[in-house]
């Protein structure tokens, strides 16, 4: 039987006892009306291609219960050569765990664009931009909306804005810093969790495992 295990996460000022319980929960099939993203949006195929963004991919946050609505749907179209200079930029196979400083800092620019005081429209923020871009780099970037924020916001992990606040930049670099710590001190939790992950089903990689932990964790 595998070993429960027990993670502490966002810089060790939270713990989850029932990591196993919430990820199979997740990943496991669902009746009607009470299914999850998996594996719907893990498993969607738009392109098949990691490097290149299409109109596809700007619809994929509808599985993750967003709306994309036309006047959304133009906003993200016209940020999409901007998202895709900076998709360009990654190291490709570079997991979120192993990155470097200079990696850490090209993820965090991914959201440069919301802070550019040249775009126009406002309607898409950070959370929305993620699951675009996490299909593409699903080992490296990461998912997260209000439910995520909240488990990080510590001051010994990602402190709150400050009054004069910070970029989306400075937002992303200290969230993934934090995630890149919970993965590499959770290594062989998440390795033991990945045997949880259905055989038929597409693959996720433990950045993921640590999105759905941290979102179910915060949904109950």
């Amino acid at each position: 039987m595998m070993r429960r295990p027990r993670l502490k996460l966002a810089k060790g000022t939270r713990e989850v006892f029932d990591a196993e319980s919430l990820l199979e929960e997740y990943l496991g099939p669902r009746k009607r009306g009470l299914r999850y993203a998996y594996p719907y949006y893990d498993g969607l195929v738009t392109n098949s291609d990691p490097d290149l963004l299409c109109t596809g991919d700007l619809l994929a946050p509808c599985l993750l219960g967003v709306h994309v609505d036309l006047d959304r749907m133009h906003t993200l179209t016209a940020l999409m050569p901007l998202l895709q200079r900076a998709l360009d930029r990654l190291p490709p196979g570079i997991e979120l765990i192993e990155a470097d400083e200079v990696t850490l800092d090209l993820v965090a620019a991914l959201y440069d664009p919301l802070d550019d005081p040249d775009v126009s429209d406002r309607d898409v923020k950070g959370s929305l931009i993620a699951k675009v871009l996490h299909r593409k780099r699903p080992a490296l970037v990461p998912l997260f909306d209000s439910k995520v924020r909240i488990f990080y916001q510590h001051e010994d992990c990602v402190p709150p804005s400050p009054r004069d606040g910070r970029s989306w930049r400075q937002y992303m670099g200290l969230l993934i810093r934090a995630m890149q710590y919970d993965l590499r001190e959770n290594a062989e939790e998440f390795r033991r969790l990945g045997a949880l992950v259905p055989v038929a089903g597409p693959p996720i990689t433990p950045l993921r495992m640590l999105d759905v932990v941290v979102w179910m964790s915060s949904a109950v």
